[in-house]
């Protein structure tokens, strides 16, 4: 079984791993990719990165798809076997299976950092001016 969790916000890729209150674990058979499910876990009474990584290991996450990735919860992530997949957004279902397929491209740069046209916003973590402070350049 390959276990790919991605932060998750309304069927989207949500921005900052840290601040996820929910998690798609998706599980796919190791001999047939095809077969999958997908289940949500919620995971908005943690706080911390730690936290959100023990969560990760519990549920035997291979790697973690998100947004936005500090080092401590990439650390983290590591010390426990778990691959952190930052920079990305737009369809999570489409995401967990272009990675377990290798098909998932590599990112320079943070969510949206070009025109993805998928990215669902900053979810209220706006600067002074009223523009996004997420700093994934949407």
């Amino acid at each position: 079984m390959i276990r790919i969790a991605v932060s998750y916000k309304d069927g989207e890729i949500f921005e900052h791993f840290g601040h996820s209150e929910l998690f798609a674990i998706y599980e796919f058979d190791e001999h047939d990719l095809n077969k999958s499910t997908k289940r949500l876990v919620d995971a908005s009474a943690l706080h911390g990165h730690q936290d959100m990584a023990d969560l990760l290991k519990r549920e035997k996450a291979d790697a973690v798809i998100c947004g936005q990735m500090g080092d401590e919860a990439r650390s983290a992530l590591l010390g426990y076997g778990i691959i952190p997949v930052p920079g990305y957004c737009g369809d999570a279902d489409t995401a967990a299976e272009l990675l377990v397929t290798g098909q998932l491209p590599p990112v320079g740069g943070g969510c949206c950092s070009g025109d993805c046209g998928g990215c669902s916003g900053c979810h209220g973590d706006e600067d002074e001016e009223g523009g996004c402070s997420c700093g994934c350049g949407c």
